[in-house]
């Protein structure tokens, strides 16, 4: 039986109306409110986009979003002092211009400040704090659009803002979620990387690199490892795949000291992810960081 459904791909522009069951998916929500609720999915035969086929109120799922209210501890700053090396090594420094697009509730804009880069700004336009862009400062040093990709309708539409507040020469960072290895047919397990309904659009790293190279930008440095994966103990994305696993895929709960405390009791391997995860990776998180051409 044939599928009656109209897709088109919101990257490499692919179209059908008639998908194939293996194209086709559906997952739970991973938080409170959406985990009794079923999100189909289709993932596109010719460049292996996950697209989300929910149609959501983008201010109503934020309203309450979960990680936006994640706390600046030890844990975060573990991972977010990974991600500061990885742009660190290209050359941003403490006097440049610095946007975090698509920052949440500013935890890396407040580690930032800490960390002596007082020109540290912030934009989500689902957070009351940061949802007007900061033009007067425009354009920027460097731009820091990572976990953002995956939670925007139009890539080319949020690309092409990026490069409009970047000034020539500047350092545009873009980290995402990864789609390639995901089967269609065994979603259960991907619940955390495919993260309904706040995940509209996953790609592949080969795309990523693809939809960067379609602006005036040169690639300058490429991971593909997750900047959550470090050898500090509890901040390695293992830990958090097998810890939201426990708690039913549940974030809401993760996110509580409490119940994620009560987890290791009844479940010891979380002691051996905690502390040795790295070595164990359950997934990729690609990210680029490309200079802004000057002509």
């Amino acid at each position: 039986m044939e599928n009656k459904l109209d897709i088109t791909c919101p990257i490499c522009h692919f179209h059908t109306t008639s998908p194939s069951v293996n194209d086709l998916g559906s997952v739970h929500g991973n938080t409170e409110r959406f985990k009794h609720q079923s999100f189909q999915l289709w993932k596109c035969p010719q460049c292996n986009t996950i697209k989300s086929l929910a149609n959501v109120d983008f201010a109503d799922i934020y309203s309450d979003y979960p990680l936006n209210k994640r706390e600046l501890d030890v844990f975060a700053r573990g991972t977010l002092k990974n991600l500061t090396s990885r742009l660190t090594a290209v050359g941003m420094n403490k006097h440049h211009t610095i946007l975090d697009y698509g920052c949440g509730n500013g935890i890396y804009v407040d580690y930032l400040k800490e960390a002596g880069y007082s020109n540290t700004y912030g934009y989500d336009p689902y957070v009351s704090e940061f949802k007007n862009l900061p033009n007067d400062t425009a354009p920027f040093d460097v731009i820091i659009n990572n976990d953002t990709l995956e939670h925007v309708p139009d890539v080319y539409a949020m690309m092409g803002e990026c490069l409009a507040l970047l000034k020539p020469g500047g350092l545009l960072y873009i980290g995402t979620a990864d789609s390639e290895p995901v089967n269609m047919q065994a979603l259960d397990k991907e619940i955390m990387r495919l993260h309904q309904p706040f995940h509209t659009i996953i790609v592949t790293e080969q795309q990523l690199h693809r939809i960067v190279k379609r602006y005036p930008l040169d690639i300058i440095a490429s991971y593909r490892r997750s900047y959550h994966d470090t050898l500090r103990p509890f901040a390695n994305y293992r830990f958090l795949d097998e810890l939201n696993n426990i708690l039913g895929h549940n974030l809401d709960k993760a996110l509580d000291p409490n119940t994620s405390t009560k987890a290791f009791l009844t479940h010891p391997k979380l002691w051996f992810y905690a502390f040795f995860g790295y070595f164990f990776p359950s997934a990729a998180e690609p990210a680029v960081i490309a200079k802004k051409k000057t002509d």
